[in-house]
């Protein structure tokens, strides 16, 4: 009878043993400052003044420093997420988990801004004197369809890219890709799995179908050795917080008749600069997030010089897909200006004619260009 009565008690004992034993680990154990699964800053413990408690910002960086330093906050999250697909709740964090380890982002479809920064190219191309070639990179949720889960949102790369290039000025030389991409998915891996990001893979098919329009010739793929980095992780594993999903690898190519003193890279941000003499940053595959490995990830400018190079100046207008393919357009073209316009604000227009570039080549993946409004610093 005594024991049956305790038992009534014991799911409010186990209630209020975790509590106080949360709240002693909370103040006991140590606070990171970053997480490596979600590569991110976690916050800090709020500013505390009367200002900040009487205004309410206290107590909400309060309630996000709790949150961020949750004992076993990695274990609970990936519990989450399984129990979320548990009850069908797939793509319920933005990631869909897909057969053969894959994780797709959901389909960003942002109609009217892809169509007001194809006005803008147009602007860009219709205001200068040298060839515009533009090509925009489908996502892996649409190449690598047959991956995806029975229940998601639907992909319109296709219909999207299609009516994009219509849009287009006649000036801007546009390169679909999309079909390409769509025969090659079950030979070749174009995406990486954990990333929304292609693979070397995918840049070198990208590659090659430009050099058609742009008027190169691709360095063969048997010129290329491979380093392979195994263990990454991309943005979209983090995102999920599926953490029992496989790594990816990346793959570096070197082309094996370029001479090893013919490359520099210059990063400039502001009056900030620093060089290198290789297109791979080896120094950040120690990071949580190893893609910035290609040309050192994000910058206003980065100059990408190859005396081995036959070419002329290319400026290319980016997002962070062209990280990958501009070592390849680089055995072409001696000098490559990156401009990434999230952080350069000024007319591009002004550095084509002043390094006398021979042409400009916008490259875009659809998710990012659906969101980007920067567009408008072009010209």
């Amino acid at each position: 009878m005594k024991i049956k009565k305790a038992l009534k008690y014991l799911p409010s004992f186990i209630f209020i043993l975790c509590i106080f034993t949360f709240m002693i680990l909370y103040f006991v154990l140590p606070k990171a400052d970053h997480s490596p699964q979600e590569k991110r800053n976690l916050s800090a413990f709020p500013e505390t003044n009367a200002q900040t408690i009487i205004d309410g910002k206290f107590q909400r960086e309060l309630d996000t420093y709790l949150s961020d330093h949750i004992p076993g906050r990695n274990l609970f999250a990936g519990i989450g997420s399984f129990y979320e697909l548990l009850c069908g709740q797939n793509g319920s964090k933005g990631i869909y988990l897909g057969s053969e380890g894959y994780l797709f982002p959901k389909p960003a479809e942002n109609k009217e801004n892809l169509l007001k920064n194809a006005g803008y190219i147009s602007e860009f191309a219709e205001s200068v004197d040298i060839p515009v070639y533009m090509t925009l990179i489908p996502s892996s949720g649409f190449i690598n369809s047959e991956y995806l889960p029975l229940n998601h949102e639907v992909y319109n790369d296709d219909k999207l890219i299609r009516s994009f290039g219509d849009t287009l000025s006649k000036k801007v030389i546009f390169k679909d890709v999309t079909d390409d991409f769509s025969a090659n998915w079950s030979s070749k891996q174009l995406y990486y799995k954990t990333d929304h990001h292609w693979t070397s893979t995918g840049a070198y098919e990208c590659y090659k179908l430009l050099s058609e329009p742009m008027g190169y010739t691709p360095v063969d793929k048997k010129d290329f050795t491979k380093e392979i980095i195994k263990d990454f992780y991309g943005t979209s594993y983090s995102k999920s917080a599926l953490w029992t999903v496989s790594p990816d690898n990346i793959e570096l190519w070197s082309n094996i008749n370029q001479p090893e003193d013919s490359v520099k890279v210059e990063i400039t941000d502001g009056n900030d600069s620093k060089t290198s003499d290789s297109y791979f940053f080896t120094e950040r595959l120690s990071e949580d997030d190893k893609y910035p490995v290609f040309l050192d990830g994000n910058h206003s400018i980065v100059t990408v010089t190859n005396k081995a190079a036959k070419g002329g100046t290319l400026i290319v207008v980016k997002d962070s897909y062209a990280h990958t393919i501009v070592p390849f357009l680089s055995q072409n073209y001696s000098k490559i200006i990156m401009v990434d316009l999230r952080y350069y604000k000024k007319d591009v227009s002004a550095i084509a004619q002043k390094e006398n570039a021979e042409a400009v080549l916008v490259l875009y993946s659809l998710d990012n260009l659906s969101a980007d409004n920067n567009l408008a610093y072009l010209f």
